[in-house]
C-alpha cells in the first residue's frame, strides 16, 4: 500500500496554484508601477457662481443687484451647507449684499450657556431683528397670516425670516428656537407649484427656499417682475441638470396618489400617519 511521501521536497513544489499565479503576476506588474501617473484635472469653475463654466449660471443672473427694500435673513441648516443643488446662492446672487444675509445653525437665542454662547456673538444682531415690529417670519401654520394681506398694512422697509433646510429640518428650527416666535407669523397663499423639479418636494405646493423668496418680495415689493427675475436661475439650473442625466422629481404626495412610490412604508406611525394624510389631500 503506497503512503504519502515524507521527506523534503523540491523549492516550490510545495506551493499551491493561487501562491503560484501571485507570484506570476507580481513579476507581471514590475513595469507598472514605472508608468507616468495622470493627474485628475478638474473642470473650470465659474469664480462668481461656482458651476462648471459649460452650465455657468451667471448670464440667467440679472446684471445688477434688485434694488428691494426689504431686507431676508435666511436661516439655514448646517446640513444644507454640504447639499450641491441649493437655492440659497443663487437666491443671493440676485440681491445686494445688505438685503441678503444667510445665518447658519440649529440653535439660536440670548441663552448665555456654552452651547449657544457662540452663536450669540456670531450673529449679534439676531435677537434685535426678531424684536422689531416690522419683521415677520415666513413659516406656514395655523396662526400664521397670508403674507398678502399683511403686506397691505404692514410698514416699509420690513425684513423677512425664511428658514432654509428640509421640512423636518425647518419645524425643529422653528419650535426649538423661542426667537423665532417673537415675529408675526405669515405664510403664502398660493397653488402654484414648485419649479425645483430635481429634489423632491413632500407636496405639490411646497415652495423651494429661492421660490417662497421671490414670491415674498414680489408682495412686498408690489414688483412681480423681481419673482420671474429671481426664478430665472433655478429655471436654468434645473434645465441643465435635466439635460445631463438628471430626472424629474415628483412630490411625495403625488407619487403616493398615483401609486407610483416604490420606497418601503415606514414602520413609524407618525410618519404613516403624514403619508395617508398626504393622500387624503389633508394639509400637513
Amino acid at each position: 500500500m503506497e503512503t504519502a511521501a515524507t521527506g523534503s521536497e523540491e523549492p516550490g513544489a510545495a506551493e499551491g496554484p493561487v501562491e503560484a499565479a501571485a507570484g506570476q503576476e507580481d513579476g507581471g506588474c514590475e513595469g507598472l508601477w514605472e508608468l507616468p501617473v495622470e493627474r485628475c484635472v478638474r473642470r473650470a469653475e465659474c469664480g462668481r457662481c461656482s458651476r462648471p463654466r459649460k452650465v455657468c449660471l451667471c448670464p440667467f443672473f440679472p446684471v445688477h443687484p434688485l434694488k428691494v427694500s426689504t431686507c431676508l435673513y435666511i436661516i439655514q441648516h448646517p446640513a444644507e451647507e454640504s447639499r450641491v443643488l441649493r437655492t440659497v446662492p443663487l437666491l443671493a446672487a440676485c440681491l445686494p449684499g445688505d438685503k441678503c444675509k444667510v445665518l447658519i445653525g440649529r440653535r439660536f437665542g440670548e441663552d448665555r450657556s456654552l452651547v449657544l454662547w457662540h452663536l450669540y456673538f456670531r450673529y449679534p444682531e439676531l435677537a434685535a431683528v426678531c424684536r422689531n415690529s416690522s419683521t415677520l417670519i415666513l413659516y406656514p401654520g395655523a396662526e400664521a397670516a397670508n403674507l398678502e394681506e399683511v403686506a397691505l398694512i404692514f410698514p416699509s422697509p420690513s425684513t423677512i425670516i425664511i428658514i432654509d433646510g428640509t421640512w423636518s429640518q425647518a419645524k425643529d428650527i422653528f419650535y426649538k428656537n423661542s426667537l423665532f416666535r417673537l415675529p408675526k407669523q405669515v405664510q403664502l397663499k398660493t397653488s402654484i407649484s414648485s419649479q425645483y423639479v430635481i429634489r423632491t418636494q413632500p407636496t405639490n405646493t411646497c415652495l423651494s427656499t429661492l421660490e417662497c423668496a421671490a414670491i415674498a418680495l414680489a408682495i412686498m415689493e408690489k414688483n412681480d417682475g423681481i419673482r420671474e427675475t429671481i426664478l430665472r436661475p433655478l429655471q436654468a439650473l434645473c434645465s441643465f441638470q435635466l439635460q445631463h442625466g438628471a430626472q424629474i422629481h415628483h412630490s411625495k404626495e403625488h407619487l403616493l396618489k398615483n401609486g407610483l412610490y416604490d420606497k418601503p412604508m415606514p414602520k413609524n406611525k407618525r410618519k404613516l400617519r403624514r403619508m395617508e394624510l398626504l393622500v387624503n389631500n389633508v394639509k400637513i
